[in-house]
């Protein structure tokens, strides 16, 4: 096994976890590994390579995470040389220990856990808040993201744990999450564009790591039950065009040239 090649895979929505992704990816290259960052959504779970450390990052949804991102931690593949793996995920306000129990999923793989940790994060869907308290919550994380990546270098590596309470949690947010592709959790969400101020731009179809945003040249319509309810399409709209009767505020993370590194 190689470890000095990191592969890190991460999922994000409005671009907080891709924030931490390229943070941990910078700490661990400046302490001399080769370090890759590849969006879950563009990558087959198959393919990893198991003779590498394996970094999995994804963004907090009902203490829990996104359908496409359970999809690709279960169908990674088992191991039997122990291949090291760790978790991070970005969240709004709590997260119940989710790092740690999808942790133990892979462990259940043979996989070896080195690290599973949260990292709270500018909220994207309740209670946005001002840049200015945004900007507080990103610094700090960095600082935590600094450690945590340091930690990764440890050759004494601490167990993870999680307990009966964060596990019953897990079983039921779990259920919860997998019928959000389901036709009721689709219609409670469903995103509208609103025509007068679409321009037609198809940057929400570009964007969409689901594929779920069919644009012809005239306006963006929306797929029925493969949502995410990433809130991509809704925060990075130029015009603001898209709505939905349970979102007011959205967040973006990223400035332009984050988001064609991203995104692109």
């Amino acid at each position: 096994m190689d470890n000095t090649i990191v592969d890190i895979y991460f999922f994000t929505g409005t671009g907080n976890t891709f924030l931490a992704a390229s943070k941990i990816a910078q700490i661990l290259e400046s302490k001399n590994y080769k370090v890759s960052v590849s969006d879950i959504a563009e990558s087959e779970a198959a393919s990893i390579n198991l003779s590498h450390i394996i970094g999995i990052g994804f963004p907090i949804a009902f203490w829990n995470t996104f359908p496409i991102v359970k999809n690709f931690i279960n169908t990674l593949p088992n191991t039997e040389n122990a291949t090291k793996v760790f978790i991070f995920t970005t969240m709004g306000d709590s997260s119940l220990n989710a790092a740690s129990n999808f942790g133990h999923v892979l462990k259940n793989k043979g996989y070896k856990l080195i690290g599973a940790s949260s990292f709270l994060m500018p909220n994207n869907f309740i209670a946005v808040q001002k840049e200015s308290k945004n900007i507080e919550k990103r610094e700090k994380a960095y600082k935590q993201l600094q450690t945590f990546a340091k930690s990764l270098t440890d050759t004494d590596i601490k167990p993870v744990k999680t307990n009966f309470f964060f596990k019953l949690c897990f079983v039921i947010t779990n259920f919860i999450t997998d019928r959000w592709k389901g036709k009721l959790f689709q219609k409670i969400v469903k995103f509208k564009i609103q025509k007068k101020k679409c321009i037609k731009c198809g940057l929400c179809a570009k964007i969409c790591p689901a594929k779920n945003i069919d644009f012809n040249g005239t306006y963006p319509t929306f797929k029925a039950q493969n949502c995410q309810i990433c809130m991509r399409c809704i925060s990075y709209c130029p015009q603001k065009a898209i709505k939905s009767v349970l979102i007011r505020k959205t967040y973006q993370a990223l400035n332009k040239q984050e988001q064609e590194k991203c995104f692109f």
